[in-house]
């Protein structure tokens, strides 16, 4: 009777830590992910910024230099 006890607890005590493992795994991607989304975020409106600058530059001040 002790043994199937033992048994039983120790299934318990080895999920309860390939749960923790798996937990701390998908907690890890999460952060990894947020970074990489953050990152992307700024890159991308860096770039849109850019691109808008260069682009008003273009179409509003060199195209107006006859007038000025």
């Amino acid at each position: 009777m002790d043994d199937d006890y033992g048994g039983i607890i120790g299934i318990f005590i080895i999920l309860a830590v390939m749960v923790f493992i798996v937990y701390c795994i998908v907690l890890i991607a999460s952060v990894i992910v947020a970074i990489a989304g953050i990152g992307g975020t700024l890159w991308g409106g860096g770039t849109a910024l850019v691109n808008y600058i260069v682009s008003f530059k273009e179409n509003m001040i060199d195209s107006n230099k006859a007038f000025a």
